[in-house]
């Protein structure tokens, strides 16, 4: 009797951490690559065909496309909460006249983002996103840009960060057009900028 027939072999590709849908957290993966055969008594003879490659979860063994390996949610998370941060930083910094090492105004920054995102930071980070971004219509453009991320609470919250580090308090002039500037790219009502002004005004 001649015994054939066709079987799927698997090959790995390769191996390493990968954010697991079903698990929900970072866990370890093989990249595999199935491939059908054509057999004579069980020995491999024809290759047929090759199938979709596919992500096993070496935790919960669940298989998930190659895209899988695409989706991370906690660095993506990562990536965000440091660009909002350095946001903050630089918005902080202009509305401050500051370029450069200041201390005071680091840990400043460091509680607002802590607030803001539950993320502190260092006072190196401050110091590397302040001096990255001199230019106010690029730190302005950015606030634009990174709004998108904050809710109403958090612009508002960014804002009064802002204006409480600027050097003239009572705001002067060239410090309200900032901070109705900074509202501006927050797509902040003025009215509601001009609130936010008059309760920091009158604490």
């Amino acid at each position: 009797m001649i015994v054939w027939g066709t079987y799927v072999t698997k090959k790995i590709l390769q191996s390493g951490q990968f954010y697991c849908p079903g698990c929900k957290q970072h866990r370890g993966y093989n990249l595999s690559r199935p491939k059908k055969w054509g057999h004579l008594y069980w020995i491999p003879i024809i290759p047929m065909e090759e199938l979709a490659r596919y992500v096993e979860c070496t935790s919960c063994n669940k298989a998930w496309t190659e895209a899988a390996l695409q989706y991370d949610p906690i660095r993506e998370e990562g990536e965000r909460n440091e660009k909002l941060s350095t946001m903050v930083a630089q918005v902080m910094a202009l509305m401050a006249g500051e370029s450069g090492q200041n201390m005071r105004l680091a840990d400043t920054i460091s509680a607002t983002t802590r607030d803001l995102i539950a993320v502190e930071m260092k006072p190196e980070a401050v110091f590397a996103a302040v001096t990255a971004a001199r230019d106010p219509d690029t730190v302005l453009s950015n606030a634009t840009t990174q709004a998108a991320y904050l809710t109403d609470r958090g612009k508002e919250i960014v804002l009064r960060a802002a204006i409480s580090v600027a050097p003239a308090q009572p705001l002067d002039d060239r410090g309200r057009a900032m901070a109705l500037e900074i509202g501006q790219c927050f797509k902040m009502m003025p009215a509601h900028v001009n609130g936010v002004l008059a309760e920091v005004s009158a604490a």
